[in-house]
């Protein structure tokens, strides 16, 4: 028997759903379900009847979520005795994207005054990261579909749009349609499949791999972009031509291998870098910068 499923099952007893056990699990729903079903399968009975307004528990499951309960409880206060006396040193892996890294330097320089036993080893990947092969210790990543046993955050959703430089939309016509210009594209399906929903065949003038390379190369007036709203955010000579939310949604998620959850170091560094995410969701979301304001035409 798996103790996370236990756990699994008292947060969707203490909740009242799957939506709010996943939420507060840092869990997709799917991977709430399939996890109880499969503690089910294991137990050889059933735990809970799922019905449109939420989950009922049987007697079995209420009483076995009771047990899991009270297990949860002494676990913390035994975790609590080893944290207190636990000090913040050591290393710790954490992965992102470039052009995320980059915004985030001056945080990271803040979690390292405040803890400066603490060694960030810091890597750049597009992919992501195995954790686990234990290839890192947390991650920020753009998922709509986290793996079921890692644990975390949905910071927010990233506002997304079609950006280009000032200069290089002022230097075509009035009028001129998305596909008349040229187009800087991502290796990544899941990134150009904006441009497939919208029956899009542009020109491309340029493919990349990297979000810091696609903003230097959209600051270079090479072509115009679907990107991240945030890549460019502080950049005044580029320009958001239409934003795509309604038909495009890619989550932010900061994460860490369910083996981390008790890791007193590791869950320092998440509550830190999430209490700063949050506080960035204007600049994520779009609220400021080129995104804000997209230009109003009807040929974009």
């Amino acid at each position: 028997m798996n103790w996370n499923d236990l756990r699994i099952l008292e947060t969707c007893a203490r909740t009242g759903s799957f939506a709010k056990a996943s939420t507060e699990l840092g869990l997709n729903h799917t991977s709430v379900s399939r996890r109880i079903t499969a503690l089910e399968a294991d137990l050889n009975t059933k735990l809970l009847h799922r019905t449109p307004n939420g989950i009922i528990l049987t007697k079995t499951g209420e009483s076995i979520a009771v047990q899991a309960r009270d297990m949860a409880s002494a676990a913390l206060i035994i975790k609590n005795t080893n944290e207190n006396s636990e000090k913040l040193s050591g290393r710790i892996c954490f992965e992102t994207i470039d052009a995320r890294a980059y915004s985030l330097m001056p945080v990271l320089k803040e979690f390292s005054t405040l803890y400066p036993d603490i060694e960030i080893d810091l890597r750049l990947n597009q992919g992501l990261a195995d954790l686990d092969k234990g290839e890192a210790d947390v991650i920020l990543r753009a998922t709509n579909s986290p793996p079921e046993d890692y644990v975390g955050h949905h910071i927010t959703d990233y506002s997304f749009g079609v950006f280009g430089a000032k200069a290089l939309i002022d230097s075509y016509p009035k009028g001129c349609a998305l596909h008349d210009f040229p187009w800087i594209v991502w290796p990544f399906d899941i990134m150009n499949s904006w441009m497939h929903s919208q029956k899009l065949t542009p020109k491309i003038a340029m493919h990349i791999n990297t979000a810091y390379g696609m903003a230097q190369a959209l600051r270079a007036g090479i072509g115009i972009c679907h990107t991240a709203a945030i890549s460019v955010a502080h950049d005044k000579d580029i320009v958001c031509l239409r934003k795509t939310n309604e038909s495009f949604n890619l989550q932010i998620w900061l994460l860490a291998h369910h083996s981390m959850r008790n890791n007193y170091r590791v869950r320092v560094f998440m509550k830190f870098l999430r209490k700063k995410l949050v506080a960035e969701r204007d600049l994520l979301e779009g609220r400021v910068g080129p995104a804000s304001c997209p230009i109003n035409s009807p040929y974009f």
